[in-house]
Parts: C-alpha cells; structure tokens; sequence
C-alpha cells in the first residue's frame, strides 16, 4: 500500500479513495474553499479524486503543487528584495504555471480551438512576466566588424616536342570575416504585475475553453513561506478569484496557513476567509476514533481494502469486505483497536497495517499486535520529527507526565485563544490530536477550549496494565470514555501551560528516547489480556455458524466462557457471555446475538445437560463456569487443539 497520494497514478487513486460521509459532496460544490488537514490526512488524494471527477464531466482542471513553484529570488529571504518583489515573483512563476497546464490539457481535449487559445495565452504569460525599470536605466552598445576577402587564379600550359598538350590551372580564395557586439546596462528592473489586465486575459482564455470554466486545485499551500503566503494570496484574489467562472481549492495545513496580514493603516492584505473562500472541511476531527467509533471503523475499514484491491494485480481479493477483513483481522476488536491507533490519519493507519502485516508474515492480525506496530511506527518514525526541536520533546514529555501519569487520562483542554508554537508543532507532527473544538467548561463560561488527545502511540504499552489510562477525561471522580454530547467538561481537565513555562518539571529531555514515565506510573513488562493472535487460532474457520445437537448456542456460550475464563473472569451471567460472542467471535454486526436468546437457551434443558457447563445461583441470578474437564469435550465436539488459558 502506498504511503503518498502523489506516488501513485490516478487510477489507483480513484479506485482507492473512500468517501466520509458527505465531505466530497461538500467539497465539489462549483466555489473557492480551503480545504485543511494535517500531512497524511489525506488532503492530497481528495485533490486528486476531484479533479478526475472534475475533467470526466469534460472541463478543464489544474493541478498546482507549490512545492515546485518559485525559485530562489522568490521563496527564499534575500535582503537585497523586498517582500512584495519575492511574491510577485512567486505569483508570476504560478501564473506561467497555469498558463503551460491549460495549454497541455487544451492538446489533449478535441474541443479547444488552440488558434484562438494559444495567441492569447502567449499573450497572458507575457504579461505575467512583464519587467519595469526602476531607478535611471543606461544603455551602452559597442560594436565592430572586419571583413577580408582574397582571391587567385593560376593557368600554365607546356607544349613538348612530342604531340601533347599539359594543361594545369589552380584557383585560390580566401575570405574572413569577424565581429563584436557589447551592451553594457544599469538601473534595476522589477518585475511589474498589473492585476486587472492579466484577470481580464484569463477571463478570455476561460471562455475559449470547452465549458466555459476552469478549476485550480492548490495542493501544499504551507509549502509558500509563511511571510509570503498573504501576498500570494492577496494577488491570486486579484487576478483568479475576481473571475466567476473560476473555482479555486487550496489544501492547506491550519498552523502552518498565513491568508491575511494586517496593515499599519489597518488594511488587509490577502484573502478573506468564509468571503473569498470558505474554510468548512477540516479533515483533522473526521475519523478521529473518539468522535465516532462507528464511523471510524467503517472508515479505515473501507481504506485498507479498497487500497489492496486497487493494488490487486493477480485477482486475489474478494469483492466482498467483509469477506476480507475477516481474513485480515483475527476478529473484531483487533479492527477497533487498528481504527484506534490510526488517531484519524489515514497515512498513519497505512503504517501501521503494514509493519502488523510484516509482524505476522502471513498470519492474522491481532489486538497485540496492532499494538506492537503502533507503538513501532511511533518510536521509530513520529517521534524522531520531533526531536529536532527540544523545546517540544520537554513539553511533550511533561503532558505524558501530567495526563497520563497523575491524572490516568489520555485527554486535555487547551484555551481555544492561545496560540501556542509548541502544542501547535505537537499536533503538526501528529504526536498530539484535535478531537473537538469550542467545548466549554461547567466553571468558566466565558471561554472556549480546545479537546486534545496524545497519540495512541504514546500509551500503547500500558494497554492492560494497572498504569494504562481509565478514560479519556476524569470528570467529578468519573471517567469518560467518549466526549460527552453536551460539551461541557470540569476545570480539572485544563492543561495548564503558564504553570509549565513558569516552573517546568524536572528532568527535562531532549530526546524522544529518553522519556519514561516515572517507575510508579507504570511498569515496562507489558502483561496485556489481548485476545488476538493465539487464542482465536484455536477455534475451528467460522466457529461462530457452526451448530452442535442442532444448536448455534453450544459452541457459541462454550468459546463465550472459554474468552472469559480467559480475562480471570470465573462466573459469567447470561449477557456477559453475549457480550463476548459479539465483541469477539461475531465479526458481522448484524449476526449479532439478543441477550435474551442467549438467557434463554442457557435455561434450556439441553445446554443445561452439558457436563462442561456448571451452573450456580450467586445473589439470586444464575452464573455460569466451565467445568474442570471442560477441554475432553472441546476435543470431542471441535477435532482440534485446546485453547490455552
């Protein structure tokens, strides 16, 4: 699977794009939008999808990465330019961009009339390049030419006593010629954008195309220098986004984006947000496994299998989903705990997959090793972006130590007003992550905080251990395990950041690898209860459609005490041992099992007659175990090996 949009053509990324919820819907309506999201969120291959939508319907699209735009008078600080030269230069190479992409797509398209096109795109790159003098300008030419020329001729004639003539003759020319030519000049020449003569030349050119329209699609916009981004801005709103027929989407990152400056005359430059163009898809809060766990699943889900069936060159993947998760996972919550660890992130999830698919060489994947590979991915990949800044490891560090070690969560609340550098670099690098924004909290009213969670990575290994955070937040001495609908938290869960600048906490790291929690906040053997790998091998290939005596429950509420023996727990009542034949045997949602019926048949004179079921009334209500022999009759029923628990 690859790990970037751009490295694979765009058949691949058609057939492999996964659609969440109504976002393309949103994000193809004919109007300039920016488009946000952190780096593998999957602004990129969202790009790509529209514009092939976009020219199947028969109109013209661009695609701009601005990573190649500009050179380096333009992107690059040069004391000798000023701000406003480096960003005309920037829009020209941008312009001359557009200029070659519409005269590439208009060969290809059978409806462009490149006679009428291709004058007036010459035209409009002239324009887009036109140079200004300032300052006096001097023009010296110096120039000289030599010319020589020589010319001779020979005839000689001999006439000897015998009869015969000699005849010889011999023609000789040369010739030279030679020249200089010198032109000496001074002033300075400034590259001279005029806005409303090149907006009117694109208007023109948009008309002379198939439909009369024209899409731009601006991939890695905080690619631009940060200082340049609201000149840019400024003059593409100018030149593009003055023209109706036109639509302009920007895929940008939200911390890394500068639309607007402010003038000292209290003027803007740039463009206006929600004006010029709205900014209502953020990519980073969509599947973010705490908003929604459901559609979270659904949509990682969706994104290994249809990546590995448009990678499929020899026809091995069903076409049905369900038919290949089942031969992917172990069983369910190993799915749940892979749309965990992917925090929302789809390049993440793509890593992740693929070190569990190296880890089991073949086999299953499990709750386990999900784990083993996130936590992989994040030592050995995330983690390393941050260590080039030291700052950010020590804040890092001391959220880990503060969240997860005294509080036993794996959440915070940040004031949505403060613009912090290093909570900003740490959500950049995807260490940290946007849950929800505009929560509020029951005891200041009057502000607005942002919800944070650190990464799967950061507490992988304490999954299962005494250490390992009981909720996302710790609310009046409860913990909550998704965000509450309300959006109203206690002032317990603010992480305070002055007290951090003010006081810090000792010792303080500079390097990802050095930070531990302190010895009583965990403990590094990793003891986890994981139900993956091991046991589930033991169960015969569709255990969960398997009938004995004529019933699914035998074997159903026979492996259901068998996974809770597993977890220490003994006796187990009628919905516990649901619970666990649709948590981990029941890999389709809707073969589900009723609790009733389960109760029911655990009532029943058949199941009751079963000597590897022990029955016990406990406070009233009959409890269920296995007997101490249970594993004779998994041999006589199952034909295979015993599960060890």
């Amino acid at each position: 699977m690859p790990k970037r949009a751009e490295r694979k053509p765009d058949d691949y990324l058609v057939k492999s794009f996964v659609h969440v919820g109504s976002v393309f819907s949103l994000f193809s309506c004919l109007e300039n939008q920016i488009i946000y999201g952190r780096r593998g969120t999957g602004k990129t291959h969202l790009l790509k999808y529209l514009k092939s939508n976009v020219q199947n319907q028969g109109d013209i699209c661009l695609e701009l990465d601005m990573r190649t735009m500009g050179s380096t008078g333009g992107i690059y600080s040069d004391s000798q330019i000023s701000l406003t030269e480096r960003a005309s230069r920037l829009l020209s190479d941008t312009l001359c961009e557009i200029r070659e992409q519409i005269l590439d797509n208009c060969y290809d398209h059978d409806d462009c009339d490149l006679s009428k096109l291709a004058p007036l795109l010459d035209e409009f790159v002239e324009e887009a390049t036109n140079m200004s003098i300032s300052g006096n300008f001097e023009r010296e030419v110096n120039s000289s030419n030599t010319f020589s020329s020589e010319a001779s001729s020979k005839f000689k004639a001999i006439l000897s006593k015998e009869p015969s003539l000699s005849f010889e003759s011999n023609d000789l020319k040369k010739q030279s010629d030679s020249g200089s030519f010198t032109t000496r000049e001074s002033g300075r020449k400034t590259l001279r954008v005029h806005f409303g003569s090149l907006s009117r030349m694109l208007k023109r050119i948009v008309q002379q195309l198939p439909q009369r329209s024209l899409f731009i699609l601006i991939d890695e916009w905080s690619e631009v220098p940060l200082e340049l981004q609201p000149y840019l801005a400024d003059m593409l709103r100018r030149i593009v986004f003055a023209i109706p027929t036109i639509t302009v989407k920007i895929a940008a990152i939200s911390h890394r984006s500068n639309f607007r400056i402010s003038t000292e005359n209290d003027d803007f430059i740039g463009l206006e947000i929600t004006s010029d163009a709205s900014t209502s898809i953020n990519l980073d809060q969509f599947m973010v496994f705490d908003n929604d766990s459901e559609k979270a699943v659904s949509f990682f889900k969706n994104l290994i299998y249809k990546h590995v069936k448009a990678a499929d060159k020899y026809n091995i993947v069903p076409d049905n989903i369900e038919s290949f998760i089942s031969q992917i996972f172990t069983n369910k919550p190993a799915l749940e705990e892979f749309a965990r660890a992917s925090e929302g992130v789809p390049r993440d999830a793509i890593h992740i997959i693929s070190q569990a698919s190296l880890y089991q060489n073949g086999q299953k994947i499990g709750v386990k090793t999900i784990r083993n590979a996130s936590r992989y991915w994040y030592t050995t990949s995330k983690s390393k972006d941050i260590n080039s800044k030291t700052e950010a490891v020590q804040l890092l560090e001391w959220i880990v130590n503060v969240v997860i070690g005294h509080k036993k969560t794996r959440a915070f609340l940040i004031q949505g007003d403060i613009s912090d550098k290093l909570i900003d670099f740490l959500f950049d690098s995807r260490v940290i992550h946007l849950i929800k924004q505009g929560v509020s909290v029951s005891s200041i009213q009057s502000q607005k905080f942002n919800l944070y969670s650190l990464d799967y990575g950061c507490y992988a290994h304490l999954i299962n251990t005494k250490d390992e955070p009981k909720g996302l937040l710790c609310d009046d001495s409860k913990y909550i395990v998704v965000p509450k609908i309300d959006n109203m938290y206690n002032r317990s869960s603010i992480l305070d950041l002055d007290a951090y600048y003010k006081l810090g906490l000792l010792p303080l790291f500079g390097n990802m690898d050095e930070i531990v929690l302190p010895k009583q906040f965990y403990s590094m053997e990793d003891t986890a209860l994981d139900f993956d790998d091991e046991i589930f091998s033991y169960f015969p290939p569709y255990f969960e459609a398997q009938k004995i005596k004529g019933t699914l429950f035998i074997p159903l509420v026979f492996a259901g005490l068998i996974l809770q023996k597993k977890q220490g727990i003994e006796w187990s009542s009628g919905s516990d041992i649901t619970k666990a034949i649709n948590t981990y045997m029941v890999s389709d949602k809707s073969n589900s099992k009723a609790s009733n019926n389960v109760s029911r048949a655990l009532r029943s004179d058949l199941l009751l007659s079963e000597e590897w079921l022990v029955k016990s009334i406990v406070s009233g209500a009959p409890m269920f175990s296995l007997s101490e022999n249970w594993d004779k009759y998994w041999l006589e029923y199952f034909k295979c090996s015993v599960p060890k628990i």
